[in-house]
């Protein structure tokens, strides 16, 4: 144990290393106390400085470094060291809690989740249950102690979640052992305190320490009610929670005075006597209901009973509403926000209908949310909660339309209005002061803006052609009063920015997949039809007008989202075939339907051509060419089969889309020629691609005229290698940034041929002698280019990625070559050929800056290569044997020479981009695995029982996720180490404590109940259902 001088000096090095001291003594103290957390035998010294020292410095690294130990160490501390730390620290908080809970809250925290760590990973020792009788004393003693108390189940309920981590398996048995012993009990604890300060039972002198109490015993219950039951373990980036799943045998939480006693509390938090408002109370009252009004529909065992609850809810906010108690507070007015949500989103309209108090609530939250939209300055977020109560109605009404209020529609109708008109007040506020705004302009957030314009598009269909008017109506006085110099030129752009996104989701959410589709009732059809005609004409003339200025990167994106939705849109008028098609394209101002689809790929193509300078805008013009030409659309129709439209086919009838097939390459489309947009190539020419392989079925004549501007690539290096006399003069630098586009441009091709006949079209072309390069196929260019380049990362591994798609047999039916055809060998040949090349240089080279950027990168596809050759089944390798050509040796010895060069750390730190290491070993031992375990085996007798240990060990300590996935393996181990499992089982049972011993016998008799000696497949089914049904605690 330390003596007080060394408390005192370990004092004064955390006060330096704290920012006491200069920046010399501050490093000084890091190297003494560093090694201090990093040992588990200095674990007593740590503890001194809690028992003995009082510096706030000192005791925070002392905790610090104690849970760092405990969490690091676990496996290494003695069981008495553990059970001493906890009783040391329940000791100590009991002792000082009015100390620590006035002066150190922050130590007090600390200490309280070291005490729950070291709970949590000795929750399976019988001592640790003792907790909540430990934690009982607290809570009968001072107002302080009661503090502390619930303080520790708050950070024990918080601690025990179950997480993603190291040792998941183990903490979520933990969790749910704790779930059915502990926490019903904690959240009694919670509940009986709430009710005795709902009734007045609870009085403390002082207002603050009651406030304090109250703070502390609200979180716990929030903690409590947001435990993750299930061991789903949602991800943190969000605080929704779609329904709790509390557990059935909770009754006691199924009575409507549950919620009534939070509506009650949450007012008397904001009653001015005895006490000042308790705002930070009321926001957890609110943060409470939003958890109870989620309660999942199976919990409540009648439907009466279900609806007694759900009117308790609804009268508790229709309250709050009409009195607008609290909500001047943000955060409470944004949990209020969440609970209206709420209490919408888990009841059906029609359930919400029938209950007594939802008669006056529409009208009442009609006028909030009104109010809260004229205010759209304060809390923007929340409102996305009350908006989506108002589109969560939408669906119903067609259904219940005699039940629900009368005004209901009315209401939604005002509501778009309102919340269109303050999207147009948020444009003008950015427009003319953005630095004052203390918010985030949606147009400049994609998650935001998509929340927003989603709920658009679902208001609006209650009564669309009024909303596609008024949108209209402003689209035309925005621009009148533009120019007329009414309004400035950025107030104009961010207002018709919005105008274009809100036109965008309006045409978009009249696209179902399903026709006729009407959805209000006071529009037919062809109504609706006109009307997105005529706002769809406003954009599509917006953009011919600014293509001849500058228009901002927002306007421009904007122009693509209603693009995309105008895409959908379009598809479904076009599937009709009747006379409302050409109807449509009139009221667009087109000829028919293919001058629609020409103005739509247009402006992509004039994006590609002159808004360079727009990044975000070129990568989603690439992905809008993209879908339009590659996507596949299913349309149903109500009275006949659904039917297939590949808009891609439509593009072909148009002149735009021989445009792009004869022009691809012109210096018009200028981001091929910027260096930042290089990877775009490859889908740029998968698109083109794919729109040329749609043709090529039809004719193949157009291929030879689309590869032309390739064709004068490849002429180029080769007369740059003196016509093949001097390969390595391809390394000059103007040829890089050539082969890179090249190469980047063959590999989106080679991405769109993904059947046996446009692949065949492609090998032709690469793989046939050209008379151009004196008969030398395009292909061996790649290879002097792999000799001359191999070191120049930019350059080789676009070029290996080339080579790895063209030699995949994706699906098995890509590559197929007659039987008595070499082209299969020619293949293996030439790109084997680039591996080679490439792989004895890299690996003669020691020195890396970066090793994965310089070496593994590209060392992971020359094996992808060779894995998807020997994977394709299109190459017969007896040939090489045949005659004498090492090809096929050399490559296989280059290729593990490649896997043993990566160091095992290197392997586990970049497992993703490595894969093909292990993709490569698996399908070139396929053959012959069963000499390489017969030789390890041999070399290696003791492997196998090191295995079945290992695997019993990690199913005992519960870090193990899954029996079932791992079945195979363990039958096969048992079955070949029959003795070794025998005395393995005995052994692990006789390490148990008595009382587990039976439990644990069972489980292994279970494991092997009705088992055969074999391998049969019937055999290892039925030892998979075993394994599922088994546990061993």
């Amino acid at each position: 144990m330390a003596d007080l001088a060394e408390v005192q000096q370990l004092e004064l090095l955390c006060q330096a290393f704290y920012g006491g001291g200069s920046k010399e003594e501050q490093n000084e103290a890091h190297k003494v106390l560093l090694p201090l957390v990093n040992n588990p035998e200095n674990m007593p010294r740590l503890q001194a400085v809690l028992a003995h020292s009082s510096n706030l410095q000192a005791l925070l690294f002392a905790s610090s470094g104690l849970m760092n130990l405990f969490t690091r160490y676990w496996g290494q501390i003695s069981d008495k060291q553990k059970e001493e730390t906890r009783n040391f620290l329940l000791n100590y908080l009991y002792q000082r809690s009015a100390d620590l809970l006035h002066n150190a809250h922050e130590i007090l925290g600390h200490l309280i989740r070291l005490l729950c760590r070291i709970v949590k990973l000795s929750w399976f020792e019988d001592v640790d249950k003792k907790i909540l009788e430990q934690v009982g004393l607290f809570l009968s003693a001072s107002t302080a102690h009661w503090v502390v108390g619930l303080y520790i189940y708050t950070e024990l309920t918080q601690e025990m979640q179950p997480k993603i981590g190291s040792h998941m398996s183990r903490l979520r048995r933990v969790a749910f052992s704790f779930r059915d012993i502990a926490l019903p009990s904690i959240l009694q604890v919670a509940v009986k305190t709430l009710q005795q300060f709902d009734a007045g039972a609870i009085r403390v002198p002082n207002d603050e320490e009651e406030t304090r109490l109250l703070k502390q015993v609200l979180q716990l219950a929030l903690n409590c009610l947001s435990f993750d039951f299930m061991g789903t373990m949602a991800d943190d980036t969000t605080d929704e929670q779609n329904t709790v799943m509390i557990p059935q045998g909770w009754s006691d939480f199924r009575e409507e005075t549950f919620p009534r006693m939070f509506f009650s509390l949450y007012n008397a938090c904001w009653q001015k006597t005895p006490h000042r408002p308790r705002v930070e109370c009321a926001r957890l009252c609110l943060s409470c209901l939003v958890l109870i009004s989620a309660f999942r529909r199976s919990f409540f065992e009648t439907t009466a009973t279900r609806n007694k609850y759900m009117g308790e809810l609804i009268l508790g906010t229709f309250q709050i509403i009409k009195t607008r108690t609290g909500l001047t507070d943000d955060m409470c007015y944004h949990e209020f926000c969440r609970l209206i949500g709420k209490v919408n989103t888990s009841h059906h309209l029609s359930e919400l209908c029938a209950s007594e108090p939802f008669r006056e609530f529409p009208q009442h939250l009609f006028d909030f949310t009104m109010e809260s939209l004229k205010s759209w300055q304060r809390m923007p977020n929340s409102k996305h909660y009350l908006l989506g109560v108002w589109a969560h109605m939408i669906s119903p009404l067609l259904f219940y339309k005699q039940r629900v209020p009368k005004d209901l529609e009315l209401y939604i109708e005002r509501i778009t209005a309102a919340f269109i008109m303050s999207r147009m007040c948020v444009a003008e506020a950015i427009a003319e002061d953005a630095d004052n705004c203390d918010w985030e302009s949606p147009l400049n957030n994609e998650v935001l803006r998509q929340e927003q314009l989603e709920v658009l598009s679902q208001l609006a269909r209650c009564r669309y052609t009024k909303t596609a008017r008024m949108v209209h109506e402003l689209f035309e006085e925005t621009k009148a009063k533009a120019q007329s110099g009414e309004i400035n030129r950025k107030v104009f752009e961010e207002k018709i920015t919005w105008l274009v996104y809100l036109i965008g989701a309006l045409v978009g959410s009249n696209w179902t997949g399903r026709l006729p589709d009407v959805h209000v009732e006071d529009a037919s059809s062809e109504t609706v039809q006109m009307a997105n005609a005529g706002l769809s004409k406003l954009v599509l003339t917006l953009i011919e007008e600014t293509k001849c200025e500058e228009a901002p990167e927002t306007l421009e994106l904007a122009f693509l989202y209603f693009l995309d939705q105008f895409r959908k849109l379009f598809i479904g008028q076009f599937a009709r075939k009747q006379d409302t098609t050409s109807a449509f394209a009139t009221a667009l101002g087109a000829a028919d339907d293919k001058a629609v689809v020409a103005t739509l790929v247009s402006k992509i193509g004039f994006n590609l051509q002159h808004r360079v300078e727009m990044p975000e805008c070129i990568k989603k013009s690439m992905d809008l060419l993209f879908e339009f030409v590659a996507g596949v659309h299913i349309v149903h129709w109500i009275s006949r089969a659904p039917e297939l439209i590949v808009t891609g086919r439509l593009l072909l009838e148009t002149p735009t889309g021989g445009y792009f097939l004869t022009n691809h390459c012109n210096v018009e489309f200028k981001f091929l020629s910027m260096r930042r947009y290089s990877r775009l190539r490859t889908t740029y020419y998968l698109t083109l691609g794919t729109l040329l392989f749609y043709q090529q079925r039809k004719a193949a004549v157009s291929f030879e005229q689309f590869v032309q501007p390739m064709d004068a690539i490849f002429l180029s290096l080769w007369q740059q290698t003196d016509e093949g006399r001097n390969p390595q003069s391809i390394r000059n630098p103007l040829c890089r940034d050539p082969l890179i586009g090249l190469v980047r441009d063959l590999r989106g091709l080679s991405f769109a041929s993904g059947n046996n006949a446009t692949y065949t079209v492609l090998f032709d072309w690469l793989m046939s002698p050209w008379k151009k390069i004196n008969g030398s196929t395009r292909m061996a260019i790649f290879s002097w280019a792999a000799d001359a380049w191999w070191d120049d990362a930019e350059v080789l591994v676009p070029l290996l990625k080339f080579i790895a798609d063209f030699v995949s047999n994706r699906g098995g039916g890509r590559i197929q070559f007659v039987e008595s055809s070499a082209n299969g060998i020619r293949l293996f040949k030439e790109a084997s050929s680039v591996v080679l090349k490439y792989g004895n240089r890299i690996l003669q080279k020691q020195e890396f800056t970066d090793p994965y950027k310089e070496k593994y990168k590209g060392m992971a596809v020359a094996l992808q290569i060779l894995s998807n050759i020997i994977s394709g089944n299109y190459c017969h390798y007896e040939v090489f044997e045949v005659y004498g050509d090492t090809v096929l040796n050399d490559s296989l010895r280059l290729a593990l020479q490649m896997c043993l060069a990566i160091p095992q750390d290197d392997l586990m730190a970049y497992l993703k981009s490595l894969r093909p290491v292990y993709s490569f070993l698996e399908v070139a031992t396929e053959s012959f695995m069963q000499h390489a375990v017969r030789a390890f085996l041999e070399a290696q007798p003791g492997s196998l029982p090191r295995m079945l240990q290992l695997i019993f060990q990690l199913l005992m300590t519960g870090q193990l996720p899954n029996l079932f996935a791992i079945s195979g393996v363990l039958l096969g181990l048992i079955l070949l180490q029959e003795n070794e499992y025998l005395k393995l089982k005995q052994q692990i049972i006789e390490q148990q404590i008595e009382a587990k011993r039976p439990q644990v016998e069972g489980f292994f008799t279970a494991l092997m109940l009705n088992i055969e000696d074999d391998l049969e497949t019937a055999n290892k089914v039925t030892y998979k259902t075993t394994t599922t049904s088994s546990s061993c605690g």
